[in-house]
Order: C-alpha cells, then sequence, then structure tokens
C-alpha cells in the first residue's frame, strides 16, 4: 500500500469516527462532553495531517505533530478511566470505551441491571444499539497503526491493572468485543451479563461503605477487603451453621432474618460476617458497612440497593447504644416497624459483646437497676425500696427501648474457644505462616506471650496476634542456623 493509499485510509477512518462522535446519543455516557470536544479536535488535527502527508508536504513534522496530539488526548481519555470507576487500565480508547460499556450509566444498562433484557423497552434496546455501533467505529483504529503508517515512533501505553476482582465472563465479553466490528450485535449478551452480575463497582468489590457526600448518601467500595476464609474459624461450629443457613437462604431469593452476632471480645463476630462475604462473594453477596454516624443515611440506603441483583448486609459492627440516643429509635425504624418495606435484598448483620442492646447493666433481681429508672442520673435501688418518684410507665419505656432487639430475629452467640481449640488454632496458624517449630515448643512459647501481655481471654484474635508478634523473630533464628559457621568455611 503507497503512502497516499495509507493516508486515504486514515482520512476515511477519521471522518467515520468524526460521523460516530455526532450519533452518540446524549445520555449514552460513553464519553464525556468535553472528552468528545477533545476527541473531535484530534480527529480533525488527524484529518488535516493526513491532508498534509498525502501531498508529500512536511511528511516527518507532520507526523509528529500527530504523535503528540495522540499522546495528549490519550492522556487525557485515560485519566478520565483510571481516575473513574471504571474497572481498571484502558491502553487505548478502544479499552477505555470497553470498560465504560460494561461499567457506564445509559439508561439500557440500568434498565438490564432491574430487569430481564427481554423486559426492556425496544426503543432502549434500539439506542443502545445505535450507541454501540458508533462505540465500533470509534474503536476500530488502532492508534499504534496510524502512528506507523505515518511513520512516527511512539511509546504503547502499558495497560494498568484495575483493582477490584471481575467474573471471567466479563473478560470474555471484552474480547468478543474487541474481535468484532458489529458491536450492536452484542447488544444482548451484554444486557444479559449486566442484569446477572451487574455493572461499575458492585461487580467488582465484595465491601462497601455507606458514606454522605453532601446531601447525598453512596456506597463507597472498600478497595482493600479484609477477607478471611471461612473454612478457617473454629469453634463454634453449629452456631456458625445458624448464621450460614441463613445467608444462603437470603442468596437464594427468600427472606432473611436480621441477625445479631454476640459474645467475649476476640471471639471472631466480626471476623465470621467477613468470612460469609468472601464465601459468597462470587454469588452476589455483597456488604455494606454502615458507622454509627451514618446511621442517619439508613433510610436512603434502602433506595441504593433496592432493585439491584446483588444481595446485600448491612453491617452494624460493635452496636452501642447509650440510653437516650436518638439513633435507638432510628435503627428500630429502619430494621423493621416503617412504613417502606425493606428491599428484598437487603438484610442486617450486627455484633455486639451484649445479647441485649439496651439495659446493659441488667435486672436486678431485688428491685429496679439504675438503668430502669427513667432519669439522667444513676439512682442505686436495691432490696426492693420504692425509689423516691414513681413513674408508672417505667416498664414500658424499658420495653420500648429493647424493641431493637426484637429486630434482630436470630441471635448468634460465639463463644471463646476451649484451650484445646484455642491451641489448635495456633498451630494452624503458625502452619499456614509457615512456622515448623514442634508443637509443643510453640505452644509454650504462645502461653508466655499471652500471659505476658495479659491476654486474659483467648480467641483467634489473640492466636492470630501471637503469630504477628513471633514470626519475624522465628525467621531470623531459621536464617542464622541455616547460615554455615566460620570453622566450616575452609
Amino acid at each position: 500500500m503507497t503512502r497516499s493509499e495509507k493516508t486515504l485510509q486514515i482520512a476515511s477512518q477519521v471522518e467515520a469516527m468524526l460521523t460516530a462522535l455526532d450519533r452518540l446519543s446524549s445520555f449514552s455516557r460513553l464519553l464525556e462532553p468535553n472528552e468528545i470536544e477533545q476527541l473531535r479536535s484530534l480527529l480533525r488535527c488527524a484529518q488535516a495531517c493526513a491532508d498534509r502527508l498525502a501531498a508529500d508536504k512536511e511528511a516527518q513534522r507532520t507526523a509528529d505533530e500527530l504523535i503528540a496530539q495522540h499522546q495528549r488526548c490519550s492522556d487525557t481519555l485515560l485519566a478520565a478511566a483510571l481516575n473513574g470507576d471504571w474497572g481498571g487500565g484502558a491502553p487505548d480508547l478502544q479499552g477505555l470505551l470497553l470498560n465504560r460499556i460494561l461499567d457506564g450509566r445509559h439508561p439500557f444498562l440500568r434498565a438490564c441491571e432491574r430487569q430481564s433484557p427481554a423486559d426492556v423497552p425496544a426503543a432502549l434496546h434500539q439506542v443502545a444499539c445505535r450507541d454501540l455501533q458508533s462505540a465500533a467505529v470509534l474503536a476500530r483504529p488502532r492508534w499504534g497503526i496510524w502512528l506507523r503508517l505515518v511513520g512516527g515512533d511512539a511509546e504503547p501505553l502499558a495497560p494498568m491493572t484495575g483493582d477490584g476482582v471481575e467474573p471471567a465472563v466479563v473478560d470474555q465479553l471484552k474480547e468478543r468485543f474487541a474481535c468484532s466490528e458489529e458491536w450492536a450485535g452484542l447488544a444482548g449478551e451484554l444486557g444479559c451479563l449486566i442484569h446477572e452480575h451487574g455493572r461499575g463497582s458492585l461487580r467488582r468489590f465484595p465491601a462497601f461503605r455507606l458514606v454522605g457526600r453532601g446531601d447525598k448518601p453512596i456506597l463507597e467500595p472498600i478497595r482493600h477487603f479484609a477477607e478471611f476464609p471461612l473454612g478457617w474459624l473454629e469453634g463454634n461450629g453449629a452456631r456458625i451453621q445458624v448464621l450460614e443457613k441463613n445467608t444462603r437462604h437470603f442468596l437464594a431469593g427468600y427472606r432473611a432474618h436480621n441477625a445479631l452476632i454476640w459474645g467475649p471480645r476476640g471471639g471472631g463476630k466480626s471476623t465470621l460476617i467477613r468470612a460469609l462475604i468472601g464465601q459468597f462473594f462470587d454469588r452476589g453477596l455483597r456488604a455494606i458497612e454502615i458507622d454509627p454516624s451514618c446511621y442517619h443515611l439508613l433510610p436512603d440506603l434502602f433506595a441504593l440497593v433496592r432493585g439491584r441483583r446483588q444481595r446485600f448486609v448491612g453491617v452494624l459492627d460493635n452496636v452501642s447504644l447509650s440510653r437516650g440516643d436518638n439513633s435507638l429509635h432510628l435503627l428500630s425504624r429502619v430494621l423493621d416497624g416503617g412504613l417502606e418495606a425493606c428491599p428484598d435484598n437487603l438484610v442486617f448483620y450486627a455484633t455486639s459483646n451484649y445479647k441485649d442492646l439496651v439495659d446493659r447493666e441488667g435486672e436486678r433481681p431485688q428491685g429496679l437497676g439504675q438503668m430502669q429508672l427513667d432519669d439522667e442520673r444513676p439512682n442505686l435501688v436495691n432490696q426492693g425500696i420504692q425509689a423516691e418518684f414513681y413513674d408508672p410507665q417505667q416498664l414500658q419505656r424499658l420495653d420500648q427501648e429493647r424493641a431493637l432487639d426484637d429486630r434482630f430475629a436470630l441471635k448468634v452467640f460465639l463463644d471463646l474457644p476451649s484451650r484445646q481449640q484455642y491451641h489448635s488454632m495456633v498451630l494452624s496458624y503458625a502452619r499456614r505462616a509457615g512456622i515448623d517449630l514442634p508443637e509443643e515448643e510453640l505452644l509454650a512459647a504462645f502461653e508466655v506471650w499471652r500471659m505476658r501481655h495479659n491476654h486474659d481471654l483467648v480467641g483467634g484474635r489473640t492466636a492470630r496476634d501471637f503469630i504477628v508478634a513471633y514470626l519475624p523473630q522465628y525467621l531470623r533464628d531459621k536464617d542464622q542456623l541455616n547460615q554455615p559457621s566460620s570453622s566450616s568455611i575452609s
């Protein structure tokens, strides 16, 4: 192919791309308005370069200009892709468009996320097909090929690793798009994938944090999820199975119970929730961490998750409510009893050191406890002596506060392990970390360490902390043993 034929080919591609930009619907969101203008400007420069190259005027200077224009536009577009929530590196315009097709805010994608693609209005499907075909035209030329055609040398843009975990079917569909010139024909498969796996960060991340930005609540992905294998949990097997069974029912589409996981500190309550999320991530289970400072956003959470394919566990970790705390009544209304029904795909798992979330000082057999009196100051009452004042609604007020407990139909108690069980934990964690000391020596070191550091309650956390503390010294001692002595060197 002669230089003239090559430049005519470039000119034809540029013309087709400019037309495709004009055909993108206003709500496609495949490219932002400013990106469209930047790309249009680049294409017009490329068009002018091709015209000059065809006339063989200032060929090398023109090639350099095209390279510089390409680099500036690519940097801008890639920054938009990588700094946004598009799922990782896009080495060229095609990669950027494919990421946005699978994660974007096109009305067709939003509709497929909430209903079967067969039920999406035909008009939306037609608009999606037109936008996909325009995207195919934009993605078809390879910028590197263009630069080689005009004799330029440009460093290829290295793909960057994205965060989160994509289902295998996502990469498979991307490959099909990349190998096809008829992207409109893949609209049905795209809709089915979005319907099954969702889009954006909800597809890739197992856990999120409910936060407020201005007046708008959002689900912020937790990019480094503290995963813990469910099989590593030792002890409390039957109790763990209760929560696992509830979670499996939830994933199967049944209404599930809110659960309160309670027990002594360090017993693995939070770890159990993390383990369940990791275990069932591939089946669409997601966690939403809800800080007490964001309890007022709970009513908005319903709208964020309702109708999505994923199943969400609202995590209320270490719930602690003081008497008179407004959060107590807000939580009660949100969990059950409000006018708005809780979404079918949302359930709440809470952890606490207490079985009862209120009245934590307990009832006294001799009389009313200090938290059972309706005043601000502690009032020590015992031996059945009547208080100085009498409130006939004391018990009703107490009952109202305890209504929060009733919102958790399951109360799962995680006890601390027996001596034999926590010894088994220490050995298991040590072997996974590569510590191969004899069992008696390792357990003796553990007992010394836990007593020295005042670990009166021994559970999985204590076993883990011991391994973290012991591993560096173990590795140093092992290296010294493996080093040859000076006397053996001759």
